[in-house]
């Protein structure tokens, strides 16, 4: 379990606990602030998706979009409706992802309502995606 800031976009750098849990063939995030807890997981088969939920409670449901700032350790779900700074997290995905992200600042990743990855961008390439959708 780590300390750390957890925000949105109504509470900016709230103070939280994420702890990593395997679960069957997924690995759970799970963000503990006061009372509220929001997880998050990663699951890898038969394709790498995100799945969130706002509480225990609640269905999972895959994520919209997710997005690393490598240089702020910040990683966050559906354009910003919840980040987290996990450095411990961040760097196992720059050890695990090889020679293609190694030396990238960011990485944004758009995913299909079944979860899995559509589109990845990197660094400036995020900013004219962004651009492009907009037009």
């Amino acid at each position: 379990m780590i300390n750390t800031t957890c925000s949105t976009p109504t509470s900016p750098n709230f103070s939280c606990q994420v702890q990593a849990i395997d679960v069957d063939d997924s690995t759970e995030y799970r963000h503990r602030f006061g009372s509220r807890t929001a997880s998050y997981r990663v699951i890898e088969d038969p394709y790498v998706r995100i799945e969130g939920r706002a509480s225990n409670s609640a269905p999972w449901t895959s994520v919209r979009n997710a997005s690393i700032n490598f240089k702020t350790e910040e990683l966050c779900f559906n354009s910003k409706a919840f980040c987290v700074n996990n450095p411990t997290f961040l760097a196992d995905v720059l050890t695990q992802g090889g020679d293609a992200i190694q030396g990238r600042t960011r990485i944004g990743m758009a995913f299909a309502g079944n979860g899995r990855v559509d589109v990845t961008c990197f660094d400036n390439g995020c900013d004219r995606l962004r651009e492009a959708i907009q037009k």
